[in-house]
C-alpha cells in the first residue's frame, strides 16, 4: 500500500488501531526506564494516528512522530494536546524507508510496521544509528505465525517479519528481547514479534 491507500484508510476508518498504546511496546518503554533509560527525545516511526506518541509524550519525552500518511498525520494533530503533559510531539510527514532525524535520540519506538523484509530490516538498522550511546529501539509487528495461530493484522506473508529478519536488522545492537508475543484478542490470541535492542554505547 502507498500513502494514497493509507490516506484513504483513515479517511474510511479514523482511529482503527484504537486510541491507547500497544500493552507491549509500554512494557518494553517501562522496563527500560526502570533499567536506567532516562526520559528524553524519542522517535515513533510510522506513528498512524499517533497513539504511541502521544503516550510517550504524557510520560514527558519529547516525540518526533513521523508517518508517511498525510491523513493520519492530520489526524494525530487533531487528538493532540499539550495540556497537563510534559513532553511534546512534533508530527512530521515522512516515509519510514528514507525519513532520518537531524539528531540522534534516546529512545526509537517503531509500532506494527510492515514492509517486506529486506526493507523492514534496513529501516531497524538505520534507525539504530539514531539512537545515543545507551539509546533503546522497540520493535513490534505481527508474525508470521499469527496467519496460522493468531488472528488479525496483514494477511499478506511477505510483509510479515520473522524473528530471524529483526535478528539481522539488529545486527549492530544489543538484543535485549527478540521473541513472539502472544497478545489476547478478544476471544482469540494474536502473535506477535518483538524486538527490543540498545545501543552497544553506554553514557
Amino acid at each position: 500500500m502507498d500513502a494514497s491507500d493509507w490516506n484513504a484508510r483513515y479517511l474510511a476508518q479514523p482511529d482503527a488501531w484504537g486510541t491507547t498504546p500497544a500493552a507491549r511496546i509500554v512494557a518494553e518503554v517501562t522496563n527500560a526506564e526502570d533499567h536506567g533509560l532516562a526520559v528524553g527525545t524519542a522517535i515513533d516511526l510510522a506513528c498512524g494516528d499517533g497513539r504511541h506518541a502521544r503516550w510517550l509524550a504524557a510520560h514527558g519525552w519529547d516525540v518526533t512522530a513521523v508517518d508517511f500518511s498525510e491523513v493520519a498525520i492530520e489526524q494525530a494533530r487533531a487528538k493532540d494536546s499539550d495540556e497537563g503533559r510534559s513532553g511534546h510531539v512534533d508530527w512530521v510527514v515522512g516515509d519510514a524507508t528514507t525519513w532520518s532525524p537531524a539528531e540522534q535520540v534516546d529512545l526509537v519506538v517503531i509500532g506494527f510496521l510492515h514492509l517486506d523484509p529486506d526493507a523492514l530490516t534496513r529501516v531497524i538498522s538505520e534507525a539504530g544509528r539514531w539512537l545515543r550511546p545507551g539509546g533503546h529501539l522497540v520493535y513490534l509487528g505481527h508474525a508470521p505465525e499469527n496467519l496460522a495461530r493468531g488472528v488479525g493484522g496483514p494477511q499478506d506473508p511477505t510483509v510479515l517479519p520473522t524473528v530471524a529478519d529483526l535478528a539481522r536488522g539488529a545486527a549492530d545492537l544489543e538484543v535485549v528481547s527478540l521473541r513472539h508475543d502472544l497478545r489476547p484478542a478478544g476471544q482469540a490470541t494474536a502473535v506477535d514479534v518483538l524486538l527490543h535492542a540498545r545501543n552497544w554505547e553506554r553514557r
